[in-house]
C-alpha cells in the first residue's frame, strides 16, 4: 500500500497548475450558443434537500446556471512518447465551452507506475484565478486490496460528498454530505470489457437517482485516433440545468474517477498495461 497523503490537502505544499495543454491538442472553442445535449434531462424529478451550500464563484455560478459540462483531458507529450505515466490534467468547461476548471493530480511516481489505475492520489481544482475550488482523494483501491474504491471530496476544508464503488461491482454510489438522497453512476457493458473494445467507442453513464429516476449522463466521448498514442479522453457531464450545484460538482468528481477505473494506461504498451478489477 502507498503511503501517499491521502488528506483534504497539506497547508503548506499548494501546488499550481500548468494551464497549457501539449501544442498539438485542439481544445473546443467558446462560443455565443450553448452546445446541444442530445437526451438532456430537463429539470430534477425530486426536489433535493439538506445538502450544504457552496460559497459563490464564478465558476460555480457558471457551473449552476448550466446544464452540462465537457471535460478535457490534457495530452502529454512525455507520457506519449515515453510511456511513463505522468500526473493527470484536466480542463473543465461550462455550456459555451468557455474555460471556468482545472484540475490536476497530486501523486507519487511509485503509485503512478505500480498500481496504475488503480493508484491513490489527490485531486487539486483550481478557477481561472487559480483559486483553490475544492480537492478530491482516492483511497482504498490500491493493488493488493479487496477494500472499496472511495473518492472523497472536499470544499473550504470540509467533506462534501463521497463517491464509492465495491470491487467487481459496476455502479458508483455518490452521498451528498448532509442529503439523505442516494445516487448511482452506471456503467455500461461496453466499458466493462476488454480494453480493445472499451477504448473504440462512445460510452454513456448513465446517472439515477434514489428511486430509479434517471437525472443525467456521463459521457465518455470516442477519442478516434488518438486512442493508439494516449489515455487522455474527453467527457461529457449533462443534467438538469436546476440540479443542486454541489451534485454537478460531484458528479465532475465522478468523472475523473471512472477515467481512472475504466480509461487510464490505454495508450501505453500496447493496451496491455489496464489492472482489471
Amino acid at each position: 500500500m502507498s503511503h501517499h497523503n491521502r488528506g483534504p490537502y497539506r497547508q503548506n505544499h499548494q501546488p499550481m497548475p500548468r494551464h497549457h495543454p501539449a501544442r498539438h491538442q485542439r481544445l473546443p472553442e467558446e462560443q455565443d450558443e450553448p452546445i446541444d445535449v442530445p437526451n438532456a434531462i430537463a429539470n430534477m424529478p425530486v426536489r433535493i434537500t439538506g445538502y450544504r451550500q457552496l460559497e459563490p464563484t464564478s465558476a460555480l455560478e457558471s457551473i449552476a446556471a448550466s446544464n452540462c459540462l465537457m471535460v478535457v483531458q490534457c495530452l502529454e507529450s512525455i507520457e506519449m512518447w515515453t510511456g511513463i505515466e505522468t500526473p493527470n490534467r484536466y480542463i473543465v468547461h461550462d455550456m459555451y465551452m468557455r474555460r471556468i476548471l482545472y484540475a490536476h493530480e497530486e501523486s507519487d511516481y511509485w503509485d503512478r507506475s505500480c498500481d496504475r489505475n488503480r493508484r491513490s492520489f489527490d485531486l487539486h481544482m483550481f478557477d481561472n484565478r487559480r483559486q483553490r475550488l475544492m480537492s478530491s482523494s482516492r483511497y482504498g483501491g490500491g493493488s493488493f486490496t479487496c477494500s472499496p474504491d472511495v473518492l472523497e471530496t472536499w470544499h473550504r476544508g470540509n467533506s462534501i460528498g463521497i463517491l464509492s464503488r465495491s470491487t467487481c461491482d459496476h455502479r458508483f454510489y455518490l452521498r451528498v454530505a448532509g442529503c439523505p438522497t442516494e445516487f448511482a453512476v452506471v456503467a455500461p457493458d461496453g466499458a466493462q470489457s476488454s480494453p480493445e473494445c472499451r477504448s473504440r467507442h462512445t460510452l454513456p453513464f448513465p446517472i439515477y437517482i434514489q428511486g430509479g429516476a434517471k437525472v443525467g449522463e456521463i459521457v465518455r466521448l470516442d477519442p478516434g485516433y488518438l486512442e493508439w498514442v494516449s489515455d487522455a479522453d474527453t467527457y461529457m457531464i449533462h443534467f438538469p440545468i436546476d440540479m443542486p450545484v454541489i451534485i454537478k460538482m460531484l458528479l465532475l468528481q465522478a468523472t475523473f474517477l471512472i477515467d481512472f477505473t475504466y480509461f487510464e494506461d490505454r495508450g501505453q504498451n500496447g493496451n496491455a498495461a489496464v489492472v482489471y478489477y
